[in-house]
């Protein structure tokens, strides 16, 4: 019987991590996510946005990108619950944060992929961090 992947809920750090070769988790993003399949990989808008700002907008890594999350589920949470998690972990969590906290209470089995890995610690649900992997 073959073994299922979990549901990944991907952050922003670990997708410039695999994009950037100067990044010092570059290495192990890319042996993290190199493996998945797409339609079980999740991502936020708002870690999108927090990664286009993180390449600074700069056409060629915008393109690499657009390719790098196509085929990826693109799921957001409605504001309300965001805005609410993220007034109880004030001021730690920022907005992308509490969008992938939600998807893994969301999705039975889910695990975050992230690169923050002292926030993620505290915010109990399972993620994997280059620090190993960890369940809330």
């Amino acid at each position: 019987m073959p073994v299922s992947q979990p549901i990944i809920i991907l952050d922003a750090g670990p997708v410039i991590a695999a994009l950037n070769v100067r990044d010092p988790d570059h290495a192990w993003a890319k042996m993290r996510l190199g493996s998945v399949n797409c339609p079980a990989v999740y991502i936020t808008t708002a870690a999108i946005a927090e990664a286009t700002h993180l390449l600074q907008n700069e056409a060629r890594g915008l393109s690499t990108l657009a390719a790098f999350i196509e085929g990826m589920s693109i799921e957001d949470p409605a504001p309300a619950e965001v805005l609410a998690l993220m007034v109880r972990w004030a001021p730690r969590m920022d907005y992308a944060d509490a969008g992938a906290v939600l998807l893994a209470r969301r999705h039975k089995g889910a695990v975050v992929v992230t690169t923050d890995h002292r926030d993620f610690s505290a915010y109990r649900v399972p993620f994997v961090s280059p620090r190993g992997e960890f369940y809330g």
